[in-house]
């Protein structure tokens, strides 16, 4: 019992989970963000065991403007009770997030095409399905939903209905190259951020509190 009980424990001390942090590049700007390293060692001085470091694009549709952010991202492989223990400690986490985006599948979408007051035409679950294996990407599993945003009540604007798709995530450029984006669930975004005591507050009092400037955190955030 008591070498199974260190096995274990030494098990999860060797957890990693890997964190990211835009790198506050923006589009047209003429700096490169936040280095990579320079991310890692906030981290680092605040007792977070770093294992590796490195730099992604999000995988998502970022608008293509001057000003916008580039999506890019430094990616942080950690130690998953280092982790856990700093974020319990820490408002929002120090501003890093939980990377989700390297599962063996992803959910992919398009809007259906259908429109408020019954215009619009809409396009089969099955279609869109089969512009993807139309180009060799494996379908696992295909449903209707919606995109959980607000639209304005008018005829003419879209319902917000979308055709959703896991497709395995190594066939995600081609299907951005078709049009579709992934779907950010909202368990995806509750995994992205963790849930600290601070963030539990209700809106009255966050607003009744001053935001702390980040420059003077133990933690500044890199956006």
């Amino acid at each position: 019992m008591t070498l199974l009980l260190a096995s274990t424990i030494a098990a999860g001390a060797n957890d990693t989970v890997t964190l990211y942090q835009f790198t506050g590049a923006i589009q047209c700007g003429d700096t490169a963000g936040i280095p990579m390293e320079q991310a890692a060692d906030l981290l680092r001085a605040e007792g977070v065991r770093v294992i590796s470091t490195e730099r992604r694009q999000l995988p998502i549709v970022i608008p293509v403007r001057c000003g916008a952010p580039t999506g890019e991202a430094n990616l942080i492989q950690v130690s998953q009770p280092d982790w856990a223990t700093f974020s319990a400690k820490t408002p929002d986490a120090g501003g890093y997030g939980v990377w989700v985006y390297d599962q063996a599948t992803v959910l992919i979408f398009q809007y259906d095409g259908t429109l408020q007051c019954g215009t619009g035409q809409e396009i089969a679950l099955e279609t869109t399905a089969q512009v993807l294996a139309s180009v060799g990407i494996n379908v696992i599993s295909s449903r209707k939903g919606t995109d959980g945003l607000s639209h304005i009540a008018v005829c003419g604007a879209s319902t917000g209905a979308i055709n959703v798709h896991e497709i395995p995530s190594a066939s995600l450029p081609a299907a951005r190259e078709l049009g579709f984006q992934v779907l950010v669930t909202r368990e995806m975004a509750q995994r992205i951020k963790p849930r600290t005591q601070s963030s539990r507050r209700t809106g009255m009092q966050a607003r009744s509190t001053p935001r702390q400037n980040p420059q003077q955190g133990p933690i500044p955030l890199l956006w």
